[in-house]
C-alpha cells in the first residue's frame, strides 16, 4: 500500500484505541519484570532477618552444640547466594527491559498502515513511545495498594513502592525517550529542514534532559515522598547537561529558520535557566522583549534577572515601564532591586 493511500484508510481514533491497549499490555508486563525483583529482594531481607533472629535468640545453646557451624555456614551460604542471583538479575534486567520496549514497539508498528523506514510510520511510532511514556508518570507510587481499612498505612507503602521501583521507571522512561529521538533524528533525514520535525526532536532532547532533574523542582506541584539522592550525582548530572545541549541546538536550528519566534526563545531561556546560564537566559529574554515590548511577565523575568546579576540599571528601566502601565507587577520587581548584593556578599 502507497503512503497516500494509506494515510485514506489510517484511522487515527481506531490506532488511538488500540494502542492503549497496548500501553496497557506493556505496563502490565513492565510491572510483572520489575516486581520480580523486587520480591527476591525482599525474600532474602526475610532470610536474613530470621536467620540472625534465631542466631541471636539461640546462641547460647549452638555454642553447645555442632549446630553453631551450621548456623554460620548457613548465614553464609544465604549472603553468598544473595549476591550471586543479584549480578545475575542485574545482569539480566536491562534485556527484559529491552524485550518490553521491544514488544510495544511491534505491537504498533503492526496497527500501523505505513512501510517501516517511511517518515509516516516514524512519526507514528514516536507518537505510540510519548503515548507510553506519559502512561508511566508517577507509576512508582501505585505498585502496591492497601485495604480500605488499613488507608493510614497509605503513604508508607507509597514511600516504600517509589524507593523500591523508582530506579526501574527511570530506565524504562530512558529507554523510550532514547528511541523516540531515534525516530525524530531518522524522520528529520527525510525533512531535513522541516521546523516541526526540528521542534519535536528538540522537545524530545528537553523532556530526556528534564528526566535527570530532581522531580521536586520539576514538578513544584506534585507531592514527593521520597526521591533518590542519585539525582545529586556526577553521572545524573553530566547526562542532563548533555541532553540539554542537545536540545538548544534544535531551538537555534529552529531560530535560524524562524528568527524572532518568541516560543523559541522562550524554550531556550528555559533550558539555560535549567543549566544555570543567566547572561545567556537574559540575552533570550532580550530577543522576547524585542517583538513583545509589553508583556508584563517578560518584563517581570527579564528584570529580575536584571537585578539579581547586578544590572541595575536595566532593571529600573523596566521597573519604570511596569510603573508608568500602573501593572502590579512593578512593586514585585522592585522587592528585587539589589538581589545581586546579597547573593556576592551573604547579606
Amino acid at each position: 500500500m502507497t503512503a497516500p493511500d494509506a494515510i485514506l484508510t489510517f484511522s487515527k481514533s481506531q490506532f488511538d484505541e488500540k494502542s492503549n491497549h497496548f500501553c496497557a499490555e506493556a505496563l502490565d508486563d513492565f510491572k510483572q519484570v520489575t516486581r520480580q525483583y523486587a520480591l527476591f529482594h525482599i525474600t532474602f531481607f526475610c532470610i536474613g532477618i530470621l536467620e540472625l533472629a534465631a542466631f541471636t535468640l539461640f546462641f547460647s545453646f549452638f555454642t553447645k552444640t555442632t549446630l553453631f557451624a551450621f548456623s554460620l555456614a548457613g548465614i553464609f551460604l544465604s549472603i553468598f547466594t544473595y549476591f550471586v542471583l543479584l549480578f545475575y538479575f542485574q545482569a539480566k534486567k536491562p534485556q527484559q527491559l529491552l524485550d518490553v520496549r521491544e514488544s510495544f514497539i511491534n505491537a504498533s508498528a503492526r496497527l500501523l498502515p505505513f512501510s517501516p523506514g517511511t517518515p509516516e510510520f516514524h512519526v507514528g511510532i514516536a507518537s505510540s513511545l510519548q503515548k507510553m511514556l506519559t502512561i508511566l508518570h508517577r507509576q512508582e507510587y501505585s505498585y502496591y495498594s492497601l485495604p480500605s481499612t488499613f488507608e493510614t498505612l497509605s503513604p508508607l507503602m507509597q514511600k516504600f513502592s517509589v524507593w523500591t521501583h523508582w530506579k526501574d521507571l527511570h530506565q524504562m522512561k530512558e529507554l523510550l525517550l532514547l528511541t523516540i529521538i531515534r525516530q525524530r533524528i531518522e524522520l528529520i533525514k527525510f525533512q531535513p529542514i522541516d521546523l516541526e520535525a526540528h521542534a519535536n526532536l528538540a522537545d524530545a532532547y528537553l523532556a530526556l534532559s528534564r528526566l535527570y532533574m530532581d522531580p521536586r523542582k520539576l514538578y513544584l506541584n506534585e507531592e514527593h515522598l521520597w526521591v533518590s539522592p542519585e539525582y545529586n550525582a556526577p553521572e545524573m548530572l553530566e547526562k542532563f547537561r548533555k541532553a540539554a545541549l542537545r536540545s538548544i541546538e534544535e531551538y537555534k536550528i529552529l531560530d535560524f529558520y524562524a528568527p524572532n519566534d518568541p516560543w523559541i526563545h522562550t524554550q531556550l531561556a528555559g533550558v539555560y535557566r535549567t543549566l544555570g546560564m543567566p547572561l545567556d537566559e537574559i540575552r533570550e529574554y532580550e530577543a522576547i522583549l524585542k517583538t513583545s515590548s509589553g508583556d508584563p511577565e517578560i518584563l517581570l523575568r527579564l528584570g529580575t534577572l536584571y537585578f539579581e546579576h547586578g544590572f541595575s540599571a536595566q532593571g529600573l528601566h523596566l521597573y519604570d515601564i511596569l510603573r508608568k502601565s500602573k501593572d502590579p507587577k512593578a512593586d514585585e520587581l522592585i522587592a528585587c532591586y539589589g538581589s545581586a548584593l546579597s547573593d556576592d556578599y551573604d547579606v
